[in-house]
């Protein structure tokens, strides 16, 4: 189940006729809610590093925060719901809105100084490079 939100209809209640009046046909529907919610994720390692990339659509740039302390990624923002004028019955909600929150310990093979980030079409990818070996000249 979703963290934020999930309207539940069994199989059946669905009709796609528009009721007619005096029809009192409700759909049942759950509705469970605990604040923030968790975007998918997928973590590979690659040959220099590691790279996560999350599904965030529907949110601009300006909307993420990625911070690092203490060796932990916390990604954070904001996904407004869609306003849908004239909406005269919802079937089903699947779709998390509001405040996003994940976090991910670092390794500490991972350049700090060199990790980044990109969105695009909804994905936002964050890249932590290794650290690269450094020479040790003998004096």
């Amino acid at each position: 189940m979703s963290p934020t939100r999930r309207h539940w209809m069994p199989i059946g209640t669905f009709s796609p006729h528009t009721p007619a009046e005096g029809d009192q046909h409700q759909p049942s529907l759950r509705f469970y809610t605990r604040g923030k919610w968790s975007p998918d994720t997928d973590i590979y390692e690659i040959s220099d590093g590691i790279v996560i990339i999350m599904d965030i659509a529907g949110i601009t740039r300006n909307e993420i925060s990625i911070v690092l302390e203490n060796n932990i990624i916390t990604v954070s923002g904001f996904r407004k719901e869609p306003k849908l004028p004239g909406t005269k019955a919802v079937h089903r909600l699947e779709i998390d809105f509001g405040p996003f929150e994940k976090r991910f310990r670092i390794p500490d093979y991972i350049d700090e100084h060199r990790i980044d980030a990109s969105y695009e079409n909804g994905f936002l990818y964050i890249h932590l490079p290794r650290q690269q070996s450094k020479k040790i000249d003998i004096e």
